[in-house]
């Protein structure tokens, strides 16, 4: 009975809708991602597997289970919405693909802290675009907590400017601008089906590495690690994602990139002794306190307008 009780009070506190329930997505979806750097260095740990490789078998493992949740919720009208939406999903499906494969490589040619705090750039892109497209009011608190994330971002990249790995920074950047203007898409269509959403984007990404994949190069190591990514994290916080800008707006949705940036350079440094710098951990403690501060207030401060419908 009691044990009963407790469980009813847990599930009363989770958020059922509304921005609540957004940014809880948001962060769930973000937390799990954040596996992806540890999972990345998994695979390439004594094997020759590239970018193209991991990103092509995260495809291959993510698009039977994303087409079966597909399936699951759409049912009989799956060719239907199929139709319907077909062209938000090629454009999404692309984007994603593009993110993917870039975030995957960028993690190969430099170091993880490195990149998921170029990630971390994520609602500066997003507001922006959001601004641009939707005509989506930014609140000035929102905006404050982007200039200081930005600030703590440029702390961070600029501690490791005397490093190698300016092509893996690049990638990484291209990886963060495909997946805010995702973000702005999800957000105009609010109606689009986020399980096709997620189902379109795995066959994406295998058919985009398909060519350029090795899957030679995997070892039981990689092809496991693999598993992992696109058989179970990959698919849950993309529907995370996609589900979250539903409830709230993309540079809200965004400000929990930097989930990743701390919990991926924790995750690298607890299992490979990757060690982030000094400035690293100067900037993560700057990018957390500036996402807390843009997450809490006043509603008033925090919540922007919904986009316009056409």
């Amino acid at each position: 009975m009691v044990k009963s009780s407790t469980l009813r009070s847990l599930r009363d506190r989770i958020p059922q809708s509304g921005r609540p329930l957004g940014l809880l997505l948001a962060f769930t979806g973000m937390f799990l991602v954040s596996t992806d750097a540890l999972l990345v260095r998994v695979a390439e740990r004594d094997s020759e597997v590239d970018g193209w490789t991991i990103a092509f078998m995260v495809g291959v493992f993510s698009s039977p289970v994303a087409w079966s949740l597909a399936i699951r919720k759409i049912g009989r009208h799956l060719g239907r919405e199929l139709v319907r939406w077909r062209r938000p999903l090629l454009v999404t499906g692309l984007l994603s693909a593009v993110g993917t494969t870039a975030f995957l490589t960028a993690v190969t040619l430099t170091a993880a802290s490195n990149v998921v705090a170029i990630i971390a750039s994520g609602p500066i892109f997003a507001a922006v675009l959001a601004r641009i497209a939707l005509h989506e009011r930014t609140s000035m608190r929102t905006w404050r907590a982007i200039g200081l994330t930005l600030i703590g971002i440029v702390v961070i990249v600029g501690g490791s400017m005397a490093a190698e790995g300016i092509a893996g920074d690049l990638v990484a950047l291209l990886a963060i601008m495909s997946f805010a203007v995702n973000l702005v898409i999800w957000r105009r269509y609010p109606e689009l089906p986020r399980t096709l959403v997620v189902a379109v984007a795995a066959t994406c990404i295998f058919l985009m590495t398909v060519v350029p994949a090795d899957p030679s190069l995997l070892d039981r190591r990689a092809l496991l690690a693999t598993l992992a990514m696109g058989g179970l994290f990959g698919p849950i916080a993309r529907l995370c994602m996609s589900t979250a800008t539903r409830h709230a707006p993309p540079a809200e949705v965004s400000l929990f990139t930097p989930v990743e940036t701390v919990a991926a350079s924790l995750w690298v440094w607890l299992w490979f002794d990757e060690v982030p710098a000094t400035p690293t951990f100067i900037g993560g403690v700057i990018v957390v306190a500036s996402v807390f501060y843009g997450l809490t207030g006043p509603a008033r401060e925090v919540d922007p307008q919904p986009p316009r419908q056409a």
